[in-house]
């Protein structure tokens, strides 16, 4: 008798950052019966890092080489998933590639009934350019609360992240989270924020 192929993932899954789902179209998304939290940001913003540093594990691809994330993914978080998409902006991809996935984000951002909440990642140093203002817009569009997380904090002295701190408040028209994902800091105040979505972490 051929034994019965182990699934993936999925609702009956309890091992925290175990990818569930690897897609392009919404036939290849697991049914939605979690709740999904969309991480987002430009390829070089350290999204992959923070997620990665959330979960506990090395689950998200890192790599010198901006755009590597070219599907969807969705990783086992208890009773959610973190939705890991696409990095824009930067990806040194080809462009009917670009194009391919750029459309499966979109696809996904506009119809995905069970996303709850969007991470939009940026590197502090940076201002928020057209695709960020596009993000906020989306956000505010679905009436889905956005965290934005400001990385690598590290690479700035005390004075300049309070500076970046308030300019990008100033500019996004919220708090921001400034986060080290090499040092750890500024982490569990997004894991606070997390929570208070009622999710656990």
């Amino acid at each position: 008798m051929a034994k019965k192929q182990k699934k993936k993932g999925g609702p009956g899954s309890s091992q925290r950052g175990q990818i569930v789902a690897s897609a392009l179209t919404a036939a290849e998304m697991p049914a939605p019966s979690l709740s999904e939290v969309a991480f987002m940001g430009r390829s070089n913003a350290g999204k992959s890092s923070l997620i990665n540093a959330l979960v506990g594990s090395k689950v998200a691809h890192t790599s010198s080489t901006p755009g590597r994330t070219q599907r969807i993914n969705f990783f086992s978080m208890p009773s959610w998933w973190i939705v890991d998409l696409p990095g824009f902006g930067y990806a040194k991809v080809s462009k009917s590639n670009r194009e391919m996935f750029g459309q499966a984000v979109e696809d996904y951002l506009t119809n995905r009934q069970s996303l709850v909440a969007g991470v939009l990642i940026q590197d502090v140093r940076r201002d928020p350019e057209e695709e960020e203002a596009m993000v906020v817009h989306w956000a505010a569009e679905r009436n889905i609360m956005l965290i934005v997380v400001a990385s690598k904090m590290d690479r700035l002295n005390r004075r300049e992240q309070d500076e970046r701190k308030k300019a990008l408040e100033e500019q996004y028209g919220r708090p921001i989270f400034l986060v080290s994902n090499r040092t750890g800091e500024g982490l569990d105040q997004v894991r606070e924020a997390l929570k208070g979505l009622g999710l656990t972490i």
